[in-house]
C-alpha cells in the first residue's frame, strides 16, 4: 500500500472514531421518555403528556403510592458517573443552575428541573455515599425504577446511554417545554458553562434574579 494512500484511510478512521465517541443528539430532536429511581427511593418519569413536557414523582409511604406531576419549563439532563473527572469538576455548576432555577416547593407551572444520570453500573449503592459526600441536593437517578414503565421507555441507565447516543460523558442536554433540545454539549469547558447559562436564561426570562 503506498504511503499517501494508508495516511488517507488513516485520517478517514480518525474521523470515523472521532465522530462515534462524540455522537450526540442535537437541538431539535425530542425528549425520549424515560422512568428511573432517584437515590431518595423516589421514581422520576419524565415524558410528554400532549406535547408538554411532564415531570412526574412517586414514593410509597406505608404501601401507598403517591404521585406528584408537574410541567416545567424546562429540564437539563447530565449524564456523568463517579470515576468522570470533568463530571466532577461540571456538578458545582450544576447545583448553582439547580439552586438558581428550581421551581419552589409545591409549584407545578414552570422553573426548570434538573437531573443527574449516573452511569456507574453498580448503580445507587456507588453513586448515594458519593452524592451524598459531595452535598448535592438535585435528583441523582442511577436504578431502574420500583414499577416496569409503559413500553418505549427507557428504564435504566444503560438504556438511556445509548438511546441519547452517550459516548464520551459528561454530556448535558436541555430541553424546553415542548420536549425539544435547545442545547447540547460534551465534556467541560468554561465555554460551556457561558453557553448552557444563557440557554436557561432563554429559557426562563426574569428567573433566577
Amino acid at each position: 500500500m503506498k504511503p499517501l494512500t494508508r495516511a488517507v484511510l488513516a485520517a478517514a478512521l480518525v474521523l470515523v472514531l472521532t465522530g462515534l465517541s462524540f455522537a450526540v443528539m442535537k437541538p431539535g430532536e425530542k425528549l425520549i421518555p424515560f422512568s428511573l429511581k432517584n437515590v431518595d427511593g423516589q421514581d422520576y418519569t419524565v415524558t410528554l403528556e400532549d406535547g408538554r413536557l411532564t415531570l412526574i414523582v412517586s414514593r410509597t409511604v406505608a404501601g401507598e403510592t403517591q404521585t406528584v406531576k408537574s410541567h416545567p419549563s424546562g429540564i437539563l439532563i447530565d449524564f456523568w458517573a463517579t470515576w468522570c473527572v470533568p463530571c466532577r469538576k461540571a456538578m458545582p455548576h450544576m447545583q448553582k443552575l439547580y439552586e438558581t432555577y428550581k421551581p419552589a416547593d409545591g409549584q407545578s407551572e414552570g422553573g426548570l428541573r434538573l437531573v443527574g444520570i449516573a452511569l456507574d453500573e453498580p448503580g445507587s449503592k456507588v453513586v448515594k455515599p458519593f452524592y451524598e459526600k459531595l452535598k448535592i441536593t438535585y435528583p441523582m437517578l442511577a436504578d431502574p425504577p420500583t414499577a416496569a414503565p409503559a413500553a418505549g421507555i427507557a428504564a435504566t441507565a444503560k438504556d438511556m446511554k445509548k438511546r441519547y447516543g452517550v459516548q464520551e460523558i459528561p454530556v448535558v442536554y436541555l430541553f424546553d417545554a415542548t420536549g425539544t433540545i435547545t442545547h447540547a454539549h460534551v465534556g467541560f469547558k468554561e465555554a460551556h458553562i457561558a453557553a448552557l447559562d444563557a440557554a436557561v436564561k432563554a429559557l426562563l426570562p426574569g428567573a433566577g434574579k
